[in-house]
């Protein structure tokens, strides 16, 4: 029972997955050159993109070109953007979560199963 409720527990919380959303630092007409260019973004990248009216977009990018960064259900002019957040990989986060996973499971095992006493 309280192996499957551990392996559970790490299957949701490896899921969600140790990321970051990263600022892109540049002017909004650098952002739209480098974009345009094709050098600064590629399919799958998951965006937090603010336009110039402010409006925030979360999109994860299925095609880009023509001026166009193209989500699932939208797509954004790239002369419209503002700024740029990209989701990130974090090594960091991502050991730090192992980290505490393995000493929940070893405290919650100690909690469980509490060590044998032994009499003469």
């Amino acid at each position: 029972m309280i192996r499957s409720v551990i392996v559970y527990a790490l299957i949701v919380l490896l899921s969600a997955g140790c990321s970051s959303l990263r600022p892109i630092e540049a002017s909004p007409g650098e952002l739209q050159r480098r974009i345009n260019s094709g050098g600064l973004l590629k399919v799958g990248d998951r965006l937090e993109i603010v336009t110039s009216d402010g409006k925030p977009h979360q999109i994860t990018v299925t095609r880009l070109g023509d001026g166009r960064i193209e989500g699932k259900n939208e797509t954004i002019s790239v002369d419209q953007i503002a700024s740029v957040r990209k989701r990130e990989f974090s090594a960091g986060k991502t050991l730090a979560l192992v980290g505490g996973v393995a000493a929940a499971v070893f405290l919650a095992v100690l909690a469980f199963h509490p060590a044998p006493h032994y009499t003469l």
